[in-house]
C-alpha cells in the first residue's frame, strides 16, 4: 500500500491528537472497527470503544492510565520504550506483540503509532490497534497441522524406501543370513505380503497381522479370503485376496499405490473400519509374484477431516462477517427511500387535510403507513447501531401501549392468517419498563410472526396467540408469547436459536438470533418451552424503569 503524503498524515494525526468529546472527528473514531487511542509520555489520553471492548475494560477506563497494564512484565515494557527514541526521531513506529487484558489474558495485536509533533519531546502520539488473536491462532493451527502432515508423509516415505531396500537385500541373502532376514522381516514397522508366481499368498509378516487385526497366521488367511472385509469407495465388498491377485496380474514394474477401508472387528461398530494405504511392486526374483506393504493411516485421514472442518469454521466466520456488511450496506441504502416516502405522506396529509377530516378510515390508513414508514426508520437505525456495537438508549416504556402498538402494525397480517390475539397484564399496575422500545417492538414482531407461521395450515381448532406481562418478585417485567399450533420440531430444539436454523423454506433462519442478541442486550434471556395442551411459548425479562 503506498503512504499518504507526509503533510496530510501530519494534519490527520493532529486532528485526531486535538479533537474535543464532541467533535465528529472523535465521534467517527470512536465507533471504527479498530482500537484508536492517543498517548502521551506513555500514558493513555483517550482511547476508542473498540480499544476498550479488545482489552477488556469499560469506556473510559483506560483514560489515564500508563501502558504498563498492557505488557506481561517489565522488562516487555522497557523493551518496547527502547524503541521510542527512534520512533520519536521518524515520527512512526510499527509491530505485532501480545497485549494483556484486564482478566488477564492475553491477545495478539498489530500496533501502529504515529507522532504528532517529532520535534517535541512530550509530542502527543496517535494509536492504531488491530486484533489478530485469530489469525495467529489459525495460522499456529494451520502450520501445527502441515507439520504433522509433512512428518507423516515423510516417515511413509522413509519406511516404504526402508522397506523396499531391505526386500531387494533379503534376496540376495545366503543360506546362513536366512534367520537374520526372517528377523528382519517380521519386524518391519510395514505390513508385508509376499506372493508367489501364480498370485497366492505365500509369506506375510507380523506388522500385516497387527494391522489386518488377525491374532494369528491362521486366522491372518481366513480374513484374506473374506468376501466382505473390503470395502472400495462406491460401497461394493470384496475379500483382500481378490486385490492381490489383481494387483499381480497387472505385473507392473513401478510401484502402484493404492487405498481401500479394512473391518478389522467383529462385530457391527463403525469405529473398526480402518483406512489402509498399501504400495505393490513387481518382484523379478524367480518364483515371486509380488510384494505388497500395507500402513494403517487412519489417524492421518482423521487429521485432514480435522483440518477441513477448520477451513469450513473459517469460511463460516467470513460469511458472518460478510453478513455485518451486507446490513450496514442496507441499512444505508434503505435509509433514503423511507424518508423519501415519510415525506411524501407527510405532504399529502397536509395538502388533503380538509379531505381527510371527511374520510377518517384514508386518514387512519396514512396514520398507519406512517407508523410502519416510522418502524422500518427505527429498525434501520438499530442495524447502524448493531454493527457498530454501541449500547442501546433505554428508556421507561409502557408496556400495555407497546403491545397495543405493535398489534396495530400487525393488524393486518393477523387478520389475513384468522388468528386471534389475547393480551394479558398480571399485577397491575404494571410498572414501565426500562428498554429500548423499538427493539423489543422488534422483539414482539418476531415471536409474534413466527406464532403466525406457525400456526398456517394448523387444523386443531381456533388459531390462537396469547401474550403476557407479569410482574416477578425480583423486580423485573416478564414477557411471554406463545401460540397453540403444531410446536417446534424436536430436532431443531438443540439448534433453534443458532444463525441459519429455520423451519420456513424461504427463511433466513436470523429472527430468533437477532430476538436473541436484543433480549441480551436488556440483561435478559430468550427462553424456549413447550406449550401446555400443544404449541411453543418464548419468553424473556427486561427490568423495570425504577430499578434499573
Amino acid at each position: 500500500m503506498r503512504p499518504a503524503p507526509a503533510k496530510r498524515s501530519s494534519d490527520a494525526v493532529a486532528l485526531v491528537a486535538s479533537a474535543g468529546p464532541n467533535e465528529p472527528w472523535r465521534t467517527v473514531l470512536g465507533n471504527t472497527i479498530v482500537g484508536i487511542a492517543t498517548l502521551q509520555n506513555r500514558r493513555f489520553i483517550w482511547a476508542n470503544a473498540r480499544m476498550t471492548e479488545m482489552l477488556g475494560y469499560l469506556p473510559g477506563e483506560l483514560d489515564g492510565q500508563s501502558v504498563r497494564c498492557l505488557y506481561v512484565s517489565q522488562a516487555e515494557y522497557e523493551e518496547v520504550g527502547q524503541s521510542y527514541a527512534q520512533f520519536m526521531q521518524h515520527a512512526f513506529y510499527t509491530h505485532e506483540h501480545a497485549q494483556v487484558r484486564k482478566d488477564g489474558g492475553q491477545i495478539w495485536c498489530r500496533i501502529s503509532g504515529r507522532v504528532v509533533d517529532s520535534g517535541q519531546p512530550d509530542a502527543v502520539s496517535v494509536w492504531v490497534v488491530q486484533d489478530l488473536s485469530d489469525k495467529k491462532r489459525a495460522e499456529d493451527e494451520l502450520r501445527r497441522v502441515n507439520q504433522q502432515l509433512e512428518q507423516t508423509v515423510l516417515q511413509r516415505t522413509q519406511h516404504l524406501r526402508r522397506s523396499n531396500e531391505t526386500l531387494r537385500e533379503a534376496q540376495v541373502l545366503s543360506a546362513e543370513a536366512l534367520d537374520k532376514y526372517r528377523t528382519l522381516f517380521s519386524h518391519l514397522p510395514l505390513g508385508v505380503l509376499v506372493t508367489n508366481a501364480a498370485g497366492d499368498v505365500v509369506e506375510t509378516n507380523r506388522t500385516l497381522e497387527q494391522t489386518l487385526g488377525a491374532p494369528s497366521q491362521v486366522v491372518l488367511q481366513t480374513l484374506l479370503d473374506d468376501p466382505v472385509r473390503v470395502r472400495w469407495p462406491d460401497g461394493k465388498l470384496s475379500s483382500l485376496a481378490d486385490i492381490v491377485r489383481r494387483l499381480h496380474h497387472g505385473s507392473v514394474t513401478q510401484p502402484q499405490c493404492f487405498e481401500l477401508r479394512w473391518y478389522a472387528g467383529a462385530g457391527n461398530n463403525g469405529a473398526d473400519w480402518r483406512d489402509i494405504a498399501g504400495v505393490a511392486m513387481a518382484l523379478s526374483t524367480q518364483g515371486l509374484g509380488a510384494v505388497i506393504t500395507l500402513s494403517d493411516v487412519t489417524e492421518q485421514r482423521l487429521s485432514r477431516e480435522r483440518e477441513h472442518r477448520q477451513q469450513q469454521e473459517l469460511a463460516h466466520a467470513a460469511r458472518l462477517s460478510l453478513v455485518g456488511q451486507m446490513n450496514s450496506a442496507l441499512a444505508h441504502e434503505l435509509g433514503q427511500p423511507l424518508n423519501a416516502c415519510q415525506s411524501y405522506l407527510t405532504g399529502i396529509r397536509h395538502r388533503l387535510a380538509p379531505e381527510l377530516a371527511q374520510r377518517p378510515d384514508i386518514a387512519r390508513a396514512l396514520d398507519k403507513a406512517m407508523a410502519h414508514l416510522d418502524q422500518a426508520g427505527q429498525i434501520i437505525s438499530n442495524v447502524r447501531g448493531f454493527v457498530s456495537h454501541h449500547e442501546p438508549a433505554l428508556q421507561a416504556v409502557d408496556m400495555e401501549q407497546l403491545l397495543h402498538a405493535t398489534l396495530g402494525l400487525l393488524e393486518l397480517p393477523l387478520r389475513q392468517a384468522q388468528v386471534q390475539v389475547r393480551t394479558r397484564l398480571r399485577g397491575r399496575p404494571i410498572p414501565p419498563a426500562r428498554c429500548h422500545p423499538v427493539e423489543i417492538q422488534q422483539v414482539l414482531v418476531n415471536l409474534v410472526m413466527n406464532a403466525v407461521e406457525a400456526l398456517q395450515g394448523f387444523d386443531g381448532g381456533p388459531r390462537q396467540i396469547d401474550i403476557s406481562v407479569s410482574r416477578s418478585a425480583s423486580g423485573r417485567l416478564n414477557c411471554a408469547v406463545a401460540d397453540n399450533g403444531p410446536g417446534v420440531p424436536a430436532e431443531l430444539l438443540k439448534h433453534l436459536f443458532d444463525p441459519y436454523v429455520s423451519t420456513k423454506s424461504h427463511g433466513l433462519g436470523m429472527g430468533l438470533r437477532i430476538s436473541c442478541t436484543l433480549v441480551e442486550s436488556h440483561g435478559g434471556t430468550l427462553r424456549h418451552a413447550r406449550r401446555p395442551g400443544g404449541g411453543a411459548r418464548f419468553s424473556f425479562s427486561l427490568p423495570e424503569a425504577t430499578n434499573p
